[in-house]
């Protein structure tokens, strides 16, 4: 009688773990920003582009030009910045100022979320985003941050389109610290 009961529960085990592959399968809700991150980071990482950058940290700024970057933890902020996950299908409002235009806003009983807005607008031939623009924010009682970014795009010596200039702006702030203000403004050429 063991037997048969542990059977069951291994069976009933194995089935519930299996998830719906209609749902894994569904079309996103919003602009699959992560995407065009991910399909921009292998491009960038195999064309090692020259990035001339500027970094500021509270009042200390520093300027390099290199083409030895990290895309992935470059760009991590931007695939932060991603909103096309189940849990959130219905956690931004969708508005769509013009056809080359997609903008995403928190909505305001899911104040828990750290992506408040999300700004996408076209190309009107390519139909790639030629401008990505969010606002991540942070909160808890020993932590809080904002940051802004501000990606650009565009075709890349004719050809590919590219990243052509990244902007990150913000702060972090322990609690009981001052703040750390930092901006990371970046040309890829």
């Amino acid at each position: 009688m063991r037997f048969v009961y542990s059977i069951c529960l291994f069976s009933l085990l194995i089935f519930s773990g299996c998830t719906n592959p209609a749902q894994q399968n569904q079309p996103n809700v919003y602009y699959d920003v992560a995407g065009f991150i991910k399909r921009q980071i292998a491009e960038l990482t195999a064309q090692k582009p020259v990035v001339t950058k500027a970094v500021m940290v509270n009042e200390k700024r520093s300027q390099q030009a290199t083409n030895d970057v990290n895309w992935s933890r470059e760009l991590e902020l931007f695939s932060q910045a991603d909103i096309n996950k189940p849990a959130l299908r219905n956690s931004y409002e969708i508005g769509r100022p013009d056809s080359l235009t997609y903008k995403y806003t928190l909505k305001q009983s899911e104040e828990r979320l750290t992506v408040r807005s999300l700004l996408v607008q076209l190309d009107p031939t390519t139909r790639q985003p030629r401008r990505i623009e969010a606002v991540l924010q942070t909160s808890n009682p020993l932590y809080s941050s904002e940051r802004h970014l501000l990606l650009e795009s565009g075709p890349a010596n004719g050809k590919h389109w590219r990243i052509a200039h990244y902007k990150l702006s913000g702060f972090q702030q322990l609690s009981y610290f001052d703040k750390n203000e930092f901006l990371v403004d970046g040309k890829v050429k």
